[in-house]
């Protein structure tokens, strides 16, 4: 019956990551679950994706700072993809990169009732940028993106922009040391957003 839990804070990494996971597997009626700041690596992040599979009624997802890297990305994005009620996720300090960042933008184009995402700190370089971008412009539901210290570069801040254009009801934005372009910057001024706090 728990539809709230938090473990966060705990350091689990791989070995507590499979116990978990075997609990959380049993947990159908949960809605929000902050695993944040665990470290379980790119094998835990694998034992956790398949409770994730079974946690069809989850809202909230907190799964920040635990260093999926590549591997666990692809493996909790296999999972994310079936979330259709999701809300709220945070993969914020994962160190996903590139590959990571493409696997997890293929979940994202399903999740179309999220309205806060944080992709903040993932080394996500520009062909990153560019497959998160093109979900973003179907992310219509949007409110909240935080995907600061990333390493977009001109390329990904271009495609960037692209996506920024389309998302109307987005009030909250972190954009910063992601690299730019003129198109961004043409677009945040636009929206009288450059020089701001939300840059």
């Amino acid at each position: 019956k728990l539809t709230h839990l938090d473990l966060s804070s705990n350091w689990f990494e791989v070995e507590g990551a499979a116990a978990v996971a075997g609990a959380l597997g049993q947990m159908e009626k949960m809605t929000q679950l902050n695993l944040g700041n665990n470290y379980l690596g790119a094998e835990g992040a694998a034992a956790l994706a398949g409770a994730l599979r079974r946690m069809e009624k989850l809202t909230h997802l907190d799964l920040s700072s635990n260093w999926f890297e590549v591997e666990g990305a692809a493996a909790v994005a296999g999972a994310l993809g079936q979330m259709e009620k999701m809300t709220q996720l945070n993969l914020r300090v994962n160190v996903i990169n590139a590959e990571g960042a493409a696997a997890v933008a293929g979940a994202l184009g399903r999740m179309d009732k999220l309205t806060q995402l944080d992709l903040s700190q993932n080394q996500v370089s520009a062909e990153g940028a560019t497959a998160v971008a093109d979900a973003l412009g179907r992310m219509d539901k949007l409110t909240q993106l935080n995907i600061r210290n990333n390493y977009f570069g001109a390329k990904g801040a271009t495609a960037l922009a692209g996506a920024l254009g389309r998302m109307d009801n987005l009030t909250q934005l972190n954009i910063r040391r992601v690299g730019t372009s003129s198109r961004l910057r043409e677009l945040l001024l636009w929206r009288g957003l450059w020089g701001g706090w939300r840059r």
